[in-house]
């Protein structure tokens, strides 16, 4: 790749060196660029929170796994084309990245605007089916039709991020976005409180911080990144890539989005509870949210370092990888625990300003209970991208399908019996019956199960 050469790069080559030292420098960035992003939506709930009350941040709360879904769509979509670019990366094979680069631009787009002609048509049915409360209806979906109709903006920067992080570049998207979220927080105050906007003004400032940052991030690439800069001979739907490039997408795309379908089922039965168990739902997830984050991005970067390796066909290194970053999960959650157990109330206030003692109490229960699970987390993280980074598309959608099921089901019979207390108990149970069953698929691979024959046979077993 000489063109590639031609500048200073700032891309990682993740078939060489330690595997956690270059599996940890590529996370950092990522962490990072996922800490600002989750500050998006941090910001709008806390200064709705702050400055407009409780009944607005529940109606935020109310449409957030909607907003999620949308967001896991593009977000998959375009991560699932990253797997590929990074295979072609770790191969050398220059022009085919740059033909599968083109071709995802287009299926990428052309996937968001039915998105968002969709989501713009029947956003009230499916507020309707989320059962969300009359009274807050009005200031729900002024905000998240907003979200909607900016969805594109969304897509334009996930795919330039996406496209550097294939190649290892996870610096570059850190920094653009950081930018971005201040100019958020300055805009989110501007709209919300100086031009007295209400909660659709936190959904035009994070539309206007998208913006900004999808446009700077092709600047970047554009000027600096000559092995992404493409020609109108790539951009086009190569059919010989096309087929590879949307299944990959859509198996990522589908299994985020199946898990937030069932965490759109519990919204709902959470949205019958009532105004302050909303509250303190939305607050929770914002904080556990952030708590996930290092594990997520761990998993993450796992996909992009499996993906590079299983190009160069390393398999031994993912291997070696995969129980590394294992032993690193374990030790964050065990950090993150004992936060959560002393300064968890202290949290739920800072973020949701609410001085409602039951939101507190509510929100604290949910992440003390939800925490010590993350050990079962990390199992089902990276056991699920590494299966994604060498080519497994089915597996993974299965286990997202899985796990929307025991969502639904639990939100039909345990939310009944046992009130909140049942949305709780969710998610580690659901945690546990995946990683069961993420850890046979893993185990039965036949690229993991020949790693483990190589590892074996090179420390003489």
């Amino acid at each position: 790749m000489s063109e590639a050469k031609t500048k200073k790069s700032l891309n990682m080559d993740l078939t060489k060196g330690e595997p956690l030292k270059v599996i940890i420098l590529f996370a950092l960035p990522l962490l990072l660029s996922n800490l600002f992003q989750q500050f998006y939506n941090l910001t709008d709930t806390a200064i709705i929170g702050h400055a407009l009350g409780d009944t607005a941040l529940s109606a935020v709360g109310s449409v957030s796994p909607l907003f999620n879904i949308f967001m896991s769509l593009i977000i998959g979509m375009t991560s699932g084309f990253s797997v590929i670019i990074s295979n072609c990366f770790g191969s050398k094979e220059e022009d085919k990245l740059k033909r599968s680069a083109g071709c995802s631009i287009i299926l990428g787009f052309s996937f968001t605007i039915l998105m968002v002609l969709i989501g713009a048509l029947f956003l009230n049915p499916i507020m309707r089916l989320m059962a969300v409360p009359e009274s807050l209806f009005a200031q729900a979906r002024s905000y998240i039709l907003v979200i909607i109709l900016a969805l594109p903006l969304t897509c334009a920067y996930n795919m330039c991020s996406s496209f550097l992080r294939a190649i290892g570049n996870s610096v570059a998207p850190l920094i653009i976005l950081i930018i971005s979220a201040f100019i958020n927080v300055g805009l989110d105050l501007l709209f919300v409180i100086g031009f007295g906007l209400g909660v659709r003004g936190a959904g035009l400032a994070t539309a206007a911080a998208q913006l900004i940052s999808a446009t700077v991030c092709f600047i970047y690439i554009k000027k600096m990144v000559p092995l992404l800069k493409l020609e109108r001979r790539h951009l086009k739907v190569d059919t010989s890539l096309a087929g590879n490039l949307f299944a990959s997408g859509l198996s990522f795309a589908m299994m985020f989005t199946i898990v937030n379908i069932g965490t759109l089922f519990l919204q709902r039965a959470i949205n019958d509870l009532g105004e302050e168990t909303i509250a303190a739902h939305q607050t929770a997830r914002k904080i556990d949210s952030f708590c996930m984050m290092p594990i997520s991005t761990i998993s993450s970067a796992m996909a992009t370092f499996s993906g590079q390796n299983h190009g160069a066909k390393k398999h031994d290194r993912i291997i070696d990888g995969i129980k590394k970053t294992f032993l690193a999960c374990c030790v964050i959650s065990v950090l993150l625990i004992l936060l959560i157990f002393f300064l968890g109330d202290e949290l739920s206030f800072l973020i949701s300003g609410s001085k409602n003692d039951n939101i507190i109490g509510l929100s604290y229960k949910y992440l003390v209970w939800n925490l010590p699970f993350f050990f079962i987390l990390s199992v089902l993280c990276l056991g699920r991208t590494t299966l994604q980074g060498v080519g497994s598309k089915i597996a993974p959608l299965i286990c997202s399908l899985l796990e929307m099921v025991l969502k639904v089901i639990m939100a039909e019979w345990f939310v009944d019996i046992f009130g909140y207390n049942g949305i709780i108990i969710c998610e580690p149970i659901t945690w546990i019956v995946c990683a069961v069953f993420i850890i046979i698929v893993f185990v039965n691979n036949s690229h993991i199960k020949n790693a483990f024959k190589l590892s074996r046979s090179n420390k003489g077993i």
